[in-house]
């Protein structure tokens, strides 16, 4: 995608690894599988969903860490909703149980982000829309476009973090720093940016009669 940079969160890198050549539908279907089993009632699950992206990152050649960049500010928010539903005023404590289940609940949602970092990492936007068509074709549903609906939405998921790093530069270019009022004033930027984006792929699809 233009405007990705490698360092970008989500943003796809060039490599020859297993990960690269797989098929790119059997990758969007084992991440979908991945994300939603991250939030089944089970610890040993969430551990072995861990693990398994761990040495996936490391099959790619791209590190574990690098599924998470670009998810402070998720988890940050995150993070203090959490913490404020823990605090109890009468009488006024943390309630371990709920701030556990907070914690975890943080580790859950990791996995999932880290499981569509590692998609994007390794496979194109344009390999993601030749599978979904192929599949299209198979079941006789060129009318419907679900392929292309879906290779869309998939396509703006990259296209956020390169909008926030772009915004997040100019912050820091003026002095900005890492606090609460950077998202206050950074996140709606970016989702005006992101229906702009919208709003411009839908007029040049209009304009190609689809």
């Amino acid at each position: 995608m233009a405007g990705m940079k490698k360092n970008t969160p989500w943003a796809y890198n060039r490599g020859s690894s297993p990960l690269h050549r797989m098929n790119a539908g059997l990758k969007l279907i084992v991440v979908l599988l991945l994300s939603l089993a991250a939030f089944l009632p089970n610890l040993a699950v969430l551990s072995g969903i861990i693990i398994f992206l761990i040495v996936l990152s490391c099959i790619a050649r791209i590190g574990p860490t690098a599924l998470l960049r670009g998810s402070g500010p998720l988890f940050f928010i995150v993070l203090a909703i959490l913490l404020f539903q823990a605090l109890e005023f009468s009488p006024l404590r943390i309630n371990t149980g709920g701030l556990r289940e907070g914690i975890i609940f943080c580790f859950r949602l990791g996995a999932a982000f880290a499981a569509g970092s590692l998609l994007f990492t390794v496979t194109t936007s344009a390999e993601l829309r030749k599978s979904i068509s192929r599949l299209e074709t198979a079941l006789h549903a060129e009318k419907l476009k679900i392929g292309l609906s879906i290779s869309l939405m998939l396509g703006f998921l990259p296209l956020f973090f390169v909008i926030w790093e772009d915004i997040n530069l100019a912050w820091k270019s003026r002095g900005g720093r890492k606090s609460l009022s950077r998202l206050v004033v950074l996140i709606p930027l970016v989702i005006e940016r992101m229906m702009v984006k919208a709003l411009e792929k839908a007029l040049a699809m209009e304009s190609r009669n689809f």
